[in-house]
């Protein structure tokens, strides 16, 4: 039977949804925040293989910030807003005002572009009731945000960077049928014919030069420039809009942006928005569904459990625990007074991609029988090497248990 996130995160105890706390806001259990952090930790490194660096903003700005960017009137009835004091407050629906005030913070020349600030910020947005449905649409988005500051002339480098970068992110975590829809003009643009043409050749080139199939939508694109959205589809055949970078003609300008030319004159710059995972919450919900929450190795909260047959062997069965922890592998000691048949499918349940048991055998040889989540086991291991393995199978990220494959080819 196929299990939709909510009963995935129910059974792994990844998040979980309280009418107590409100509709579209999960929380996120032990298990939840650490795959959050090691999604993020990951994408940490794009960023800074990209050049990104990482800053951190407010949760919410004066109104007065929202008037000036045009978010207040393209997003109002999606936003939270009250009022302290004699002012208007709202909470950030998305974090480009905030990157672009850090942009204004001291003068810029040509020399400094681009300029790529990233953001892993929750923001918040007023969705419908109706439309809410557990991690796949929500309130608090924490978004694996970005924005780089530019020239026009700069633009096809980093849009072929982005989309590379997302392809890899995307094919990284196991979703690896992707294709490109690029959006043009709508009926509302900003621009002139001349800049929008200009830029969406440019989109186009850039996906015919990624080797990914792409069709154009027509008149689908944001009224400050054209975008590109990558989709890719899951186990289960559907197709997810995840990574986005869209050309900003307009908020640089608003917003009062300017560098300094080489020669001399000021500009404002153009600005790219990305976000190469999208929503981690939305992610983490495709995730759990694509692997119907059997997570692969690196990416399971906990790696390996240990257990062992009796308690005359439970010394044993710490020292292994001790052993692997040691090693930088998440994993745990199951010594819970039940039968190991039991213990064993609880792992199963909980989607541990490895068990490794001890017994009298194992003691005696100073050896590991090593369980894999689909019912393979392998017996007389050497620990040294179950960690080796797993280690670098962990380390590739890859996305298909192989531990006991590599173990019985030595």
């Amino acid at each position: 039977m196929v299990k939709n996130n909510i009963q995935l995160g129910r059974e792994r105890d990844i998040f979980s949804i309280h009418e107590e706390s409100g509709s579209g806001l999960p929380l996120f259990h032990p298990d939840g925040a650490l795959l959050r952090l090691v999604i993020i930790e990951y994408l940490r490194k794009i960023n800074s293989g990209l050049g990104f660096r990482e800053v951190w903003t407010p949760h919410l700005f004066n109104a007065d910030l929202w008037k000036r960017s045009g978010h207040y009137e393209a997003y109002k009835s999606r936003m939270f807003l009250f009022k302290i004091g004699d002012h208007e407050y709202g909470l950030k629906p998305m974090n480009c005002p905030a990157h672009s005030l850090i942009f204004a913070s001291r003068p810029r020349s040509y020399r400094d572009l681009p300029v790529m600030f990233s953001e892993f910020a929750t923001v918040y947005r007023n969705e419908q009731e109706g439309e809410l449905t557990g991690l796949l649409r929500v309130r608090s988005i924490t978004q694996d945000d970005g924005h780089v500051f530019l020239s026009e002339d700069q633009v096809e480098d980093v849009f072929q960077k982005l989309i590379n970068a997302a392809t890899e992110v995307l094919r990284t975590f196991g979703l690896t049928e992707i294709s490109i829809a690029i959006s043009t003009r709508p009926s509302d643009a900003i621009g002139s014919d001349e800049l929008w043409e200009k830029a969406t050749q440019t989109l186009i080139k850039v996906a015919s030069e990624s080797g990914l199939k792409y069709t154009v939508a027509p008149g689908e694109g944001a009224f400050y420039g054209p975008k590109i959205d990558l989709f890719a589809f899951d186990s289960l055949g559907r197709s997810w809009q995840l990574s986005t970078l869209q050309l900003d003609f307009n908020l640089g300008e608003r917003l009062g942006l300017r560098y300094t030319a080489a020669d001399g004159t000021e500009r404002h710059p153009l600005i790219i928005h990305r976000a190469l995972a999208g929503s981690l919450e939305r992610f983490i919900g495709i995730l759990l569904e694509h692997y119907q929450g059997n997570l692969p190795s690196w990416l399971s909260p906990t790696q390996i459990r240990v257990m062992a047959v009796s308690e005359k062997h439970a010394r044993y069965a710490k020292s292994v625990y001790e052993k692997i922890h040691s090693s930088g592998i998440r994993c745990d000691l199951d010594d819970e007074d039940m039968t190991l048949p039991k213990r064993i499918r609880r792992a199963a349940t909980e989607g541990i991609p490895y068990v490794i048991i001890t017994g009298e055998d194992e003691e005696t040889s100073g050896t590991v029988s090593l369980r894999v989540r689909s019912g393979e086991q392998l017996k007389g291991c050497r620990l040294t090497e179950v960690i080796n393995a797993l280690l670098d199978e962990i380390f590739q990220k890859k996305n298909r248990l192989e531990v006991v494959k590599s173990l019985s080819s030595l």
